[in-house]
């Protein structure tokens, strides 16, 4: 439960329940289900994926606690050293779901409704130059391929009749969303879970595990890319296992280096979405955003690095 009357962060009433962490990114692949036959693991993996409303649900949630962070750090700045993580912590999730939702296709129509929303939200925040990353890049985040992907609202942009409800959810105007004084979403933290976000943040996932995973991934999607006879379950294998390589790829982009070898892991990652002019461009410059995030996180300093040899990356 928020507490309303929180004044800095020295005020936070702290859980003290040992709460699992878990980024909407990395939750993808507790998707992937158990099976003998690969071609069949990964297209189950692709009819398994979230409701985007509901990545949604966690975006808006981590966004609005990373935004009282901020204020209540503002009003006791002291206090930031001891809490820093917590809102590192923050940032990496509420990045991390709003990267799934522009990752993961939008299959039903509140999918539809959801993408085109945040489309438009995006477009008329990076139009008017309040974005938070480069505007190009965002651009090419919200360009798909597929038509089913931004058909959601009527001819004149509005949002149709039947669909208010998933309009309103989206604005985080309906139950699903940590309200100031309700209870917060599912997979998602506030503010008093600081001691089990801080614990997360300070246990980063093994990047250049992370990146040779998501290399064997696309080395199967290239290996199903072409068969000799396209089986029944083609096309989701195909997107299943390239949805779960970008989600791997982003999740070594958001991570902030802490060692040489994360900042090899990180040019490797940069370099290899280069050379892959045959995904999707979405997917890769969602790459590059999850990138930025992490080198403006490593710049607070220690324990985190931005140079390799000397030379800043």
């Amino acid at each position: 439960m928020t507490d309303i009357n929180t004044a800095t962060l020295r005020d936070l009433s702290l859980s003290t329940e040992t709460t699992t962490v878990l980024d909407a990114l990395a939750a993808i692949e507790t998707r992937l289900p158990e099976m003998p036959d690969d071609l069949e693991r990964y297209a189950r993996l692709f009819d398994r994926l979230p409701p985007l409303l509901d990545l949604r649900d966690r975006a808006l949630v981590h966004a609005r606690q990373y935004a009282r962070f901020l204020a209540l750090a503002e009003a006791d700045p002291s206090a930031l050293e001891q809490r820093v993580d917590t809102g590192n912590a923050l940032a990496v999730l509420a990045h991390a779901s709003e990267i799934a939702m522009l990752l993961l296709p939008a299959i039903s129509p509140e999918d539809r409704v959801a993408r085109a929303m945040l489309s438009r939200e995006r477009d008329e925040q990076y139009r008017s130059g309040r974005g938070v990353h480069a505007t190009e890049l965002m651009m090419r985040a919200l360009q798909r391929a597929s038509p089913s992907d931004i058909i959601g609202l009527t001819r004149d942009g509005r949002v149709p009749p039947e669909h208010q409800e998933t309009a309103a959810r989206f604005r985080g105007e309906v139950h699903g969303h940590a309200l100031e004084g309700a209870s917060t979403a599912p997979g998602s933290y506030l503010l008093e879970d600081a001691l089990s976000l801080e614990a997360w943040f300070k246990r980063p996932p093994d990047l250049a595990a992370l990146l040779n995973e998501a290399k064997t991934h696309l080395g199967s999607v290239d290996a199903w890319s072409e068969p000799d006879e396209v089986g029944p379950y083609w096309y989701g294998t195909t997107r299943g296992a390239l949805v779960l390589a970008y989600a791997k790829l982003c999740r070594v982009g958001l991570w902030p280096a802490r060692s040489s070898d994360d900042l090899v892991a990180k040019l490797d990652t940069e370099r290899l979405i280069s050379e892959r002019n045959r995904d999707p461009d979405h997917m890769r410059a969602l790459v590059e955003i999850a990138l930025g995030v992490g080198r403006r996180i490593a710049r607070q300093g220690p324990p985190f690095i931005t140079a390799l040899s000397g030379v800043e990356l």
